[in-house]
């Protein structure tokens, strides 16, 4: 017999021998196996069930038609685990560089900034007749010049409360200067907002005018400055 006869001849032998019925420890490692991956991903590597699949496949009958897929999954598992340590140990890595990262922000911060930070920038003055001020408070310190008027209700928003004015006096307008020619409106006893007078009291007669004004009719005019009094009419004689 040829040596090439021979050689088939053992191929031919070594399959005849081979079990054709499926391994049953292939069959359990391929269903946790794929139970793991699908759940996981690439990191069912690192799951400690694939130690059994390992051990399973392990226990494949050499002459089984499965024996080659057993060794090929062995393969995978390992190829598999080789290459999650490596990316565990990348994250590690990065996680390890982000807290050093934030620890020296940390050092870096300087308490007495960040308190000066938070304070209120003192060249700028809140608004004593702003949004939520107390006109009550502030009728105590100006001597009630803010007078409530009409009540108004406001379109679009349907706000309603009351219309304050200034009193109509030179002491008050002079206390408040700022509120001249507007309306502060006022809900529940605070200021809501300040606009423009639709209905700006008619201004205080001056001096000139009251001066110039002609004098009403059956007065006697009055004596001029620094003059003496007119002398009264001669009274018509009646004829004899």
């Amino acid at each position: 017999m040829s040596r090439s006869a021979a050689l088939s001849f053992l191929l031919l032998a070594s399959a005849a021998c081979r079990n054709k019925d499926p391994d049953p420890n292939f069959k359990q490692a391929t269903a946790i196996y794929q139970q793991l991956y699908a759940t996981q991903l690439d990191d069912a590597y690192g799951d400690p069930r694939m130690d059994e699949v390992v051990v399973l496949l392990g226990k494949v009958n050499p002459r089984s038609i499965d024996a080659d897929r057993a060794q090929a999954m062995l393969r995978t598992i390992q190829h598999g685990r080789e290459d999650l340590a490596r990316e565990r140990a990348e994250r590690e890595k990065m996680a390890a560089a982000a807290e050093q990262s934030l620890a020296a922000a940390q050092v870096n911060i300087d308490p007495s900034k960040v308190l000066a930070a938070s304070e209120p920038d003192a060249g700028q003055p809140l608004d004593p007749f702003g949004p939520g001020a107390s006109v009550a408070d502030l009728n105590k310190q100006n001597g009630g010049c803010l007078m409530d008027n009409e009540p108004f209700t406001e379109q679009g928003t349907g706000v309603a409360g009351t219309v304050y004015r200034v009193a109509p006096s030179d002491a008050c307008r002079g206390k408040l200067p700022g509120l001249s020619g507007q309306i502060v409106l006022v809900v529940d006893g605070k200021i809501y907002r300040r606009a423009a007078d639709p209905r700006p009291p008619p201004p205080p007669p001056s001096a000139t005018a009251t001066a110039a004004r002609p004098p009403a009719a059956g007065a006697r005019p009055g004596p001029p400055p620094g003059g003496s009094p007119p002398a009264p009419a001669a009274q018509a004689q009646q004829p004899q």
